[in-house]
């Protein structure tokens, strides 16, 4: 492991860490996994996913066990959500195989905000590359190991994203071996303690009824996850016009997962994470200075979202107005561009942690206020939730109150639900 690896983590770690807890739990996903793993934390239940007192069975446990783990070992309960997935981003840096490709997706705005949300996209990003890259380094057991873990992640997706790979070792038979004995136990075990109910709900309606039906609401154009992985990627899409001669391996399995999930009927931006890692080491070898410029100057324009985020989030980009003072990041940029244009790396990474510090230290207490419930669950104990009140709130008072809350009516009478 070399200084300079060291190094690029320890001061990425600045932005990946800072306040990450200071907004509570938001959005319909992280309040229900974190639910889930505290459940289990506290039952001592690690086989089968309990939401609010019912079985869940939308995703498998691999997320969960991370939660509960950190729950456990004492950490506040927000905290116990996030740190983990953040340090899976962190960690996965080092398994890169250069320094750039490790620059490159570690100050990637995708890579960045994903990690810090307790939700799966990075647990299965990490494991279904490590998968890839130990199978390219030759470590077929690790690799098997890895995509195990990959499959208790989400499920059977990584076994279809790394369909370019296994074709490409169609001999190899001992990572399948590892894969099996890593994945199958919890498999068995939850089938064996829920029978038909956990097949159907896990395997027919999350897996093939969300590929091909409209019902989960989640319809997309084909071409939707052209600008998502572009955006996730930046400010390094740029150089993606700058490939020449790529690693069939990386770039294969970069094609074939984007043309998978946008044959896809349901989608979700966080879908084509796994992607991103591939293509951080694609363009790893072709950035030139002015890529260095842009990127920074992009970077430290971020904060100027703050104003704008909470309401993206909540109720959508449509509903979001543009902020006022985006003025005072514009005049920044340019020194930031010159800067990086001068020092490159380095310059990049002080600003990326100086502007993800900043629009953290602005947008957090916002989202604190308008789109998580940890604030109004402290101060106010609401016995039910208003029915005008986006789902992401709903789930995110439900987290805090421990249980399901009946929806209420205009004049506050309680509604069944």
């Amino acid at each position: 492991m070399s200084k300079p690896l060291v190094w690029l983590v320890a001061a990425l770690g600045v932005p990946y860490l800072f306040l990450l807890a200071a907004s509570g739990i938001f959005g319909a996903d992280e309040p229900r996994y974190a639910a889930i793993a505290h459940q289990m934390a506290a039952s001592g239940d690690w086989i089968t996913p309990t939401l609010w007192g019912e079985a869940w069975f939308e995703k498998p446990p691999l997320t969960y066990w991370l939660i509960a783990s950190f729950d456990r070992l004492g950490f506040s309960p927000d905290l116990a959500v996030r740190l983990p997935i953040a340090l899976l981003g962190l960690g996965f840096l080092f398994a890169l195989p250069s320094l750039e490709a490790a620059f490159v997706l570690g100050t990637s705005v995708g890579w960045l905000a994903i990690s810090q949300v307790g939700v799966t996209d990075i647990p299965l990003s990490v494991c279904f590359n490590l998968w890839l890259l130990g199978m390219l380094r030759g470590r077929p057991w690790l690799a098997g190991v890895a995509l195990g873990a990959a499959v208790l992640a989400k499920g059977l997706v990584p076994l279809v994203l790394g369909l370019p790979i296994a074709l490409l070792y169609w001999r190899e038979w001992r990572h399948w071996v590892a894969c099996v004995f890593t994945a199958a136990p919890w498999y068995v075990a939850c089938y064996v303690v829920n029978g038909r109910a956990f097949f159907d709900e896990f395997i027919v309606r999350h897996h093939i009824q969300r590929f091909l039906s409209p019902d989960l609401q989640h319809v997309q154009p084909w071409w939707f996850y052209l600008p998502v992985l572009l955006g996730l990627l930046f400010p390094w899409a740029p150089a993606l016009l700058k490939i020449r001669n790529p690693e069939k391996p990386y770039l294969y399995t970069a094609l074939w997962g984007l043309f998978f999930l946008s044959v896809s009927t349901n989608k979700l931006p966080a879908y084509v994470l796994p992607l991103l890692p591939s293509l951080a080491i694609l363009i790893a070898p072709r950035l030139q200075r002015w890529h260095y410029s842009f990127a920074a100057g992009f970077l430290v324009l971020l904060p100027s979202a703050a104003p704008w985020l909470p309401t993206a989030i909540d109720e959508g980009l449509s509903k979001a107005s543009l902020p006022t003072t985006a003025w005072i990041w514009l005049l920044v940029s340019p020194v930031a561009a010159y800067l990086a244009w001068r020092w490159q790396r380095p310059a990049v990474v002080a600003a990326m942690a100086i502007a993800i510090c900043c629009l953290k230290w602005q947008l957090y207490p916002q989202l604190e206020r308008k789109v998580s419930a940890r604030e109004v669950w402290l101060t106010q104990h609401p016995t039910c939730v208003p029915d005008q009140e986006s789902r992401g709130f709903r789930y995110s008072l439900f987290y805090y109150a421990g249980r399901e809350l009946p929806l209420c009516s205009v004049e506050g009478r309680d509604q069944p639900r």
